[in-house]
């Protein structure tokens, strides 16, 4: 008997998306919605994941010993859902040129101005680079910007913490100084920015070790005018760099997030691979030139990039899904 696995066949087959999600006030934000909720407790509006690469697969019961001792291991969990139209946006294969954008300051300004028009998840490989290219768009019910804001000053201090987030794939986190980052007489920025994390996970197949140096949006690019007049207010934006290159740039994340009366509405855009542009970055001193090494030494070709451009849109997918399901209640438990 033969059988024919398709790549992008990741996903139970789920009822269809409902409709109605319609702008709401004065920001072109998406309302809020009441799913209908299916056998099993599986709303109508999510699918199962049902598959995971091997590495994942072997993964997840490791975490489980980890964190099983832990009074927040009640949050991990094997059951991970994304929503339908993320998954039907992926399984149209990569984005339509007009959505693919560069990590360029022009390419964030129109990140800004078209991001309520752009798909909800999607993927793509960039020629001019080259880099990977993977976005996103989600909605959290429930969820506000100041528990975004606590999540990130609060699960770097243990990887346990970290593995909740994507119990298959996170494997390890920790803070160049922990004691800065748990600082609550601190803003947010002066807590994060600065204070590299320390991420271990798997992308896929592939184990990421790496740092995240995260830092304020308008030190990546993003016009400040912009993100005022969409309502931006938290950000989670950084520079990613092999722990064996830690001055190479390899990704740049753009994780903006803004209130709206549907919940926390978040985009993210990643940027894999080497790009002329990244010249600009000041902490970062001959980016471009030292990424396109890196690129070249990690052998990051088309086929490889274009993969890893989807397995970057699946992570951001599951990752942020999960997050977005127990947020509100690990908050009330740990951080209110």
């Amino acid at each position: 008997m033969q059988t024919n696995l398709k790549r992008r066949r990741i996903l139970s087959g789920a009822p269809a998306l409902l409709a109605g999600m319609a702008a709401a006030n004065a920001l072109p934000s998406i309302a809020s919605a009441s799913p209908s909720v299916a056998p099993g407790g599986l709303s109508a509006d999510r699918t199962r994941i049902t598959y995971f690469q091997v590495p994942m697969q072997k993964q997840w019961p490791l975490n489980e010993q980890l964190v099983k001792s832990k009074p927040y291991a009640k949050y991990f969990t094997k059951d991970l859902v994304a929503p339908v139209d993320m998954v039907n946006a992926l399984a149209g294969g990569p984005l339509p040129p007009e959505h693919v954008l560069p990590p360029t300051v022009d390419g964030l300004a129109k990140m800004m101005r078209t991001f309520p028009d752009a798909p909800v998840s999607g993927y793509a490989f960039i020629d001019e680079g080259p880099l990977a290219f993977a976005q996103s768009r989600h909605v959290f019910p429930g969820v506000t910007a100041k528990m975004f804001e606590w999540w990130f000053t609060w699960h770097p201090i243990e990887s346990e913490r970290y593995m909740l987030w994507f119990p298959h794939a996170h494997i390890h986190n920790s803070v160049a100084d922990p004691v800065r980052l748990a600082n609550d007489k601190l803003t947010y920025g002066e807590r994060l920015y600065g204070n590299p994390n320390h991420v271990t996970e798997y992308i896929g197949p592939m184990l990421l070790d790496s740092y995240i140096n995260f830092d304020a949006p308008e030190n990546f690019g993003v016009d400040p005018a912009a993100l005022k007049a969409n309502g931006f207010t938290f950000n989670a934006s950084g520079i990613i760099t092999p722990i064996t290159d830690r001055h190479s740039p390899l990704v740049l994340m753009i994780h903006l997030g803004r209130d709206t009366p549907a919940g926390l509405e978040m985009i993210n855009r990643y940027w894999i691979g080497t790009h002329a542009s990244y010249d600009r970055f000041k902490k970062f001193p001959g980016g471009a030139h030292l990424s396109r090494e890196l690129v070249k030494k990690m052998k990051l070709d088309k086929v490889i990039l274009e993969n890893l451009a989807y397995e970057m849109a699946i992570h951001d997918m599951t990752e942020f899904t999960c997050l977005g399901k127990f947020l509100p209640d690990i908050y009330r438990e740990y951080g209110a």
